[in-house]
This record gives structure tokens, sequence and C-alpha cells, in this order.
């Protein structure tokens, strides 16, 4: 047995004799890093809208610019004047149509359909329950450091949370 990286261990027998583990447990480690690194250094995006005309809300996006489509949005919302925040997951296509889903909790809230022009994001939300629909638009605003790091915080802080549950 050949210790590759923690929890990856692979049987002596699959590799052909003289193999170089070395050489492959740091290819692994290389690629691992590339995989990962470009999301650490995302900054994200904050706008800022309304939903159903009057709910005003701050809504941070991080993956909306990078990647592919195929690449996941993450973020949160927080309404204007309240403390807590609501994680966001979702995806784009090429169009700009993007999806979200709203988690208030470890299930699923709502859902964000929507287009990106530019600047401007805008479309509906749904709930869970489909009872309720609202429009919603934002537009993105420029965003301090401070603003990113506590969305960002957030974000940690309700995965942590559902990683509880």
């Amino acid at each position: 047995m050949y210790h590759l990286l923690p929890g990856l261990v692979v049987a002596a027998d699959v590799f052909p004799q003289g193999f170089d583990f070395r050489l492959m447990k740091s290819t692994l480690t290389l690629l691992l890093l590339a995989a990962f690194l470009p999301a650490f250094g995302q900054q994200g995006i904050l706008f800022k809208g309304t939903i159903n005309h009057t709910i005003r809300v701050t809504v941070y996006l991080s993956g909306l610019r990078e990647g592919t489509n195929a690449d996941p949005i993450l973020g949160a919302y927080q309404y204007e004047g309240k403390d807590g925040y609501l994680l966001l997951n979702g995806y784009h296509n090429n169009a700009g149509a993007m999806v979200l889903v709203e988690q208030a909790s470890v299930n699923f809230s709502g859902v964000f359909l929507g287009t990106l022009r530019r600047t401007q994001l805008s479309g509906k939300w749904i709930s869970a329950d489909q009872r309720q629909t609202y429009p919603f638009s934002l537009v993105e605003v420029a965003a301090t450091k401070e603003q990113l790091a506590a969305f960002q915080r957030a974000i940690k802080a309700k995965a942590a949370e559902f990683r509880q549950y």
C-alpha cells in the first residue's frame, strides 16, 4: 500500500515495478492546487437592489465572470437592516441567464431566475413552495474590501452551520 495523499491509498500491485511514487505524489499535489487556487483568488461582485420593488437587498456573487458556464456561482445576500445572510449557489449560461438557489437553512428556501446584462441582474424570485413569485432587480456597485470580506466570512459561516446537520 502506498499513501499518495491523506486519504488516498493505492495498492502496490496496481503500478509497474520501479514506479516513482514521489513524482506522482508531487504531480497530484500540483494538480489539486491548480484546480483550487483560482477559487480562493476570486473577489466577487456586489449588487444592490430590490425584491418585489420594495425589499432592499445587498447580494454578493463569486464566480459570475470567472471560469466557464460549468463553474458554480457562490454567494450570499442580506436584507437591508438585517444581520443574517442567506446562502446562494447557482450557474449561468452563454446567454447570461442564471439560476441561484437560496438557502436560509439546510433546505432551500427559494430560487432566483434571472439574466445578467452588463452590470444589471434582474428576473424573478420564486419561493420553494412556488406560492410566491416576486420580481427582482439588482445593479452592480463598487464594494469595499470590508464589505467583500464580510460576505466571504458569512458564506464560510453558513457552510459550517449547514455541515452540522
